[in-house]
């Protein structure tokens, strides 16, 4: 029988482990933080005044960045990118214009930003 404890030591080893292979084989910086706010300010700039990288409206690169950010929409990362980054306002159309085109619907993991 593995214990929770000897699971979560194999786990935070190999987690470290990845870790430390994505920095290197992405180049990022210790504070992998600071390299997503990098990456999202890079993307809004490039919007440059449009509401989608599409244009009027998204494209395929909007869809992918819009999954990406779905993955840690409503945590405490993402909470922390929208107060150091422009991406909310981006996200919200992106949610917005899924929401029109789906007949089920895109419901926001985090409260906080519907209607924003």
């Amino acid at each position: 029988v593995v214990s929770t404890q000897s699971t979560k030591a194999v786990v935070s080893t190999q987690s470290t482990g990845i870790g430390k292979t994505l920095k290197k084989r992405h180049n990022l910086g210790e504070n992998v933080r600071l390299d997503m706010y990098a990456a999202l300010r890079k993307w809004t700039k490039g919007l440059e005044g449009k509401p989608f990288n599409g244009g009027d409206t998204p494209n395929m690169a909007d869809i992918e960045m819009w999954g990406m950010c779905s993955a840690f929409h409503g945590m405490p990362t993402w909470e922390d990118a929208c107060k150091n980054t422009k991406i909310a306002a981006w996200y919200n159309r992106m949610e917005a214009h899924l929401n029109s085109r789906s007949s089920v619907g895109v419901v926001s993991a985090n409260p906080t930003l519907i209607g924003t």
